[in-house]
């Protein structure tokens, strides 16, 4: 996109002027400005630029950005950069979220200090230059989507440097996609989170929680990506037990034999004139010795993998007791029969849970207390649609109309109209996928996976009717 003379001309005129409520230099290195959507209108909004390369992050409620053209938001921020227009720029359009500013450009660029509401200004000991922009390597630029602070982007980039050298190809393999889409600042709580402290070695387990369909499990797949972890799920249930999780003791085979036993194994053998060797390699295997066999849990610590606990709240208390341990300021794992493990310093677990499922309980507090809690609400329209978009290649419109009908639906479950279990993203997939293929109309096939797994008839008529409402 190109930004023009006129859109910076625009920006200076009075009218705009006196929506401009200040310019900010961020902590992640961007330049911010806040500003009044109307000046009759109560609100406000945000729009920020990165100097190299030059890209801007725009609201999304701007009717210009949407249609991707110039506007003098634009044009005011890079005259805060200091960039002589017409400039080629990269547009970015999604909704900015606030950020912690460490220096007022307000000052300079309109002769008075800036009147933030949405920005909050900080002190920062070491002032950052906008134009010093992290080193980012080309394979983790995807990273800088998710506006992370400058800080703590450091420390992710630190942290993958160093699973570079140590991860096998298995490892690699089990690496999710980073697919994520955030409403807000949920996403750089979580990542915060698990870097707490110098180069992370104070992290803390986040624990993301939300309504069915917020797209937690896909929030945790994404802290995996972003700091290049495998990935381990356990999923809460009174079936699953320590043992389970941790491992029990067995009967392994026995991988040699006794040096007494095969200096009499040879003398027999030489006596009857038989080949030893080949007797001796039969016997190895065929012995069996008391030994343990790791489970998933205690493997994942060992190897410094990420875990993720789905329905944490699910868990039974033998459960939950021996991760105290595992989530404090020691991070360690005691196993009986096995000792207590140190957990490595890139191990990480990061847990799951909403409210009002069946076998779901309050957390105990002590537990919950070594968690950082993390809101994940549903995504919004738009950017429901992107996802459903992207996941499936379907047309916009189908994109579109899918995350309209899910908004009803979530709306349905809120006034108590519908139960919980209408609220599938995945179900928004499938949809979607189906229809590509031919398997019937949009309104046919969303009917079908939406409603044929229901068995009360009411809600499965709510749903038609919903279904009906957008797709005439």
């Amino acid at each position: 996109m190109k930004i023009w003379p006129r859109n910076v001309k625009t920006a200076l005129d009075d009218e705009k002027r006196r929506l401009i409520r200040g310019f900010g230099l961020g902590r992640d290195g961007r330049v911010y400005m806040e500003y009044k959507i109307h000046q009759n209108i109560p609100g406000r909004a945000i729009i920020a630029a990165s100097p190299s390369p030059l890209t801007i992050y725009h609201d999304e409620g701007c009717p210009s950005a949407k249609e991707n053209k110039p506007c003098w938001h634009m044009g005011a921020v890079i005259m805060a950069l200091k960039v002589d227009p017409p400039v080629e720029a990269e547009l970015v359009v999604s909704q900015v979220a606030p950020c912690q500013i460490i220096r007022d450009l307000t000052e300079e660029i309109l002769g008075r200090p800036g009147d933030f509401e949405l920005l909050e200004l900080v002190e920062e000991d070491v002032p950052a230059d906008p134009e010093a922009v992290l080193d980012v390597p080309d394979d983790a630029h995807w990273l800088t989507r998710f506006n992370l602070p400058a800080r703590v982007l450091k420390k992710v980039l630190a942290f993958r440097e160093n699973q570079e050298k140590i991860l096998t190809d298995e490892q690699r393999m089990r690496i999710p996609k980073p697919k994520y889409i955030p409403s807000g600042n949920e996403l750089i709580s979580a990542v915060s989170a698990l870097v707490y402290g110098e180069n992370g070695s104070r992290w803390e387990a986040p624990l993301l929680i939300g309504p069915k369909g917020s797209g937690k499990s896909t929030m945790a797949e994404t802290l995996a990506a972003i700091l290049m972890l495998p990935v381990n799920k356990v999923f809460g249930g009174i079936d699953i037990n320590a043992e389970a999780l941790l491992g029990a003791r067995t009967l392994v085979p026995v991988e040699d034999v006794d040096i007494i036993t095969e200096a009499k194994l040879r003398v027999a053998c030489k006596t009857a004139g038989i080949e030893p060797d080949t007797l001796i390699q039969r016997l190895k295997g065929a012995q069996m010795k008391v030994g343990f066999e790791p489970g998933i849990f205690l493997k994942a610590v060992e190897k410094g993998e990420m875990i993720i606990v789905d329905e944490i709240n699910m868990l039974i208390p033998e459960v939950t007791s021996l991760l105290h341990g595992l989530l404090d300021w020691q991070k360690t794992l005691s196993v009986p029969g096995y000792g207590i493990i140190q957990a490595p310093p890139n191990f990480r677990l990061v847990g799951c849970m909403n409210f009002g499922y069946s076998g779901t309980k309050s957390l105990n507090e002590a537990f919950q207390d070594r968690f950082r809690s993390v809101q994940v609400p549903h995504l919004g329209s738009e950017k429901l649609a992107e996802l459903i978009q992207n996941e499936t290649n379907c047309r916009e419109s189908t994109a579109v109309k899918l995350s309209e009908i899910f908004s009803s639906l979530a709306q349905g479950v809120e006034n108590g109209d519908l139960s919980e279990r209408v609220l599938s993203v995945r179900s928004l997939f499938r949809i979607a996928m189906e229809e590509m293929d031919g398997c019937g109309t949009l309104r046919y096939v969303a009917a079908s996976v939406l409603t044929d797994g229901i068995s009360d008839r009411y809600e499965a008529d709510r749903i038609k009717d919903i279904i009906e409402a957008h797709l005439r």
